[in-house]
């Protein structure tokens, strides 16, 4: 594919949220409007961890959520203390490297102002050396120089309409990339007598590459399996979506997981068996009925950008559990901004959901989802939340339920760290 189509970004980006612009005002100084061009890229972590761009090049912090707290946390990086006014401290000019020490008095322009920093409760100050910003973090010793950068000639928040306007022609160009992707295999498989179909989990993907998908072969089946443990927003949305677009939907219903979940267990990421239950055996049943004897290549919208699983993908893929299906990915190659521009520019609806604190779109129960947005499940259905954490309460304590031990059958190295820590926080 031309570099030119991709995004900058190397890792899976996308616009903040209503929700998350909420919490960043809550933790910060700043006063964000919901259409300000706030870019959160994934990082490895725990839970939620992201960086924030105000552009594609300048980066005011780092938002997560912390499980052994339970609560939002916002690191400042150097440039948010150059979009907001607020209280910094004043460093001498100095040739020394001062990076990663320790502030010394003497070093200090505005003592003053440096001792009550000192005593103050913030754990993050600005530190400004003429053309220079930086971040104090406070400890016993003092406030350490975490980070110093050369400030930027103009600094300002943009709109997400700037975005979208400077990204229009690279946005489009990838739109044609793919649908030369989507009538190139189409046109293979069908010489080999597959019929075409396209998956649609009620997600911003898979409303994306379905529409793709409905502009190549107009008349395409459009498949949704309903698990059973769905939100009830996205059985609404998925409704309407497809009759909005006038969609040939087919709502596959799933197998009972309450039925399975005695004799199955918790479902974990490391035991996914509810996958097979709710989905792919609802689904392998509804293709040979209505497809008997035929092959399929099922249009999906899976991206690599998503997953180290998924970065592994290819345009096709053979289903390991339907021997007799293929899937193809026609935005395979996109970022998460990528579709949410392409969304945002044609006025696509999406599932309100994204608005309230989630980033994955599926089962209400998933282990593969984060914990916080497990947590706004207990917010917005409780008594979906309720049914659920009162099965768990059988094999875990509420704190543990709290922040996701459920989720793993062996616990991975961080969260063993983690349940350490919280038993010396009791």
């Amino acid at each position: 594919m031309d570099r030119a189509l991709t995004s900058k970004f190397k890792e899976d980006t996308k616009f903040a949220s209503k929700y998350e612009i909420d919490v960043i005002n809550r933790l910060t100084d700043l006063n964000l409007q919901y259409d300000d061009l706030i870019l959160l890229e994934k990082l490895p972590g725990m839970d939620y961890r992201k960086r924030v761009y105000i552009e594609e090049d300048t980066q005011i912090g780092i938002l997560e959520f912390d499980l052994l707290d339970l609560e939002w946390k916002f690191t400042p990086a150097p440039y948010y203390y150059q979009l907001v006014n607020t209280r910094k401290i004043q460093l001498k000019p100095t040739k020394r490297r001062l990076k990663g020490k320790y502030l010394k008095e003497e070093f200090v322009e505005n003592l003053q102002e440096y001792l009550e920093a000192v005593k103050g409760s913030d754990n993050f100050l600005g530190v400004e050396m003429g053309d220079f910003i930086g971040v104090g973090v406070k400890r016993e010793r003092g406030i350490k120089l975490k980070d110093l950068q050369r400030k930027k000639k103009d600094i300002s928040i943009k709109k997400i309409r700037d975005y979208l306007e400077e990204n229009r022609d690279r946005i489009y160009g990838l739109l044609e990339y793919s649908k030369g992707i989507l009538k190139r295999y189409i046109e293979r498989y069908r010489e080999r007598g597959y019929v075409i179909n396209a998956s649609f989990s009620g997600g911003k993907d898979s409303s994306v590459s379905t529409l793709l998908a409905r502009e190549v072969v107009p008349d395409i089946d459009v498949i949704f399996i309903d698990t059973g443990l769905e939100y009830p927003d996205t059985l609404k949305y998925v409704k309407r979506f497809a009759k909005e677009h006038d969609l040939n939907l087919h709502i596959v219903k799933g197998d009972n997981f309450w039925d399975y979940l005695e004799r199955e267990g918790i479902p974990t990421k490391d035991n996914r068996w509810c996958n097979s239950v709710c989905k792919l055996i609802p689904l392998k049943n509804f293709f040979l009925e209505h497809y008997p004897n035929k092959k399929i290549l099922t249009i999906d919208g899976s991206r690599r950008f998503e997953s180290f699983t998924r970065s592994k993908l290819g345009y096709t893929r053979r289903s390991g559990f339907i021997d007799f299906q293929v899937n193809l990915f026609p935005i395979l190659d996109w970022n998460a901004i990528d579709v949410w521009s392409y969304i945002l520019l044609e006025g696509i609806p999406y599932n309100p959901l994204y608005d309230r604190g989630f980033e994955r779109i599926g089962c209400y129960l998933c282990p593969a989802a984060l914990n916080s947005e497990f947590l706004r499940v207990r917010d917005l259905y409780p008594e979906l939340w309720s049914k659920w954490v009162n099965y768990l309460k059988r094999y875990y304590t509420m704190d543990e339920i709290l922040r996701g031990f459920w989720r793993w059958r062996e616990l991975p190295p961080k969260m063993r760290e983690l349940k350490k820590l919280l038993s010396k926080k009791k």
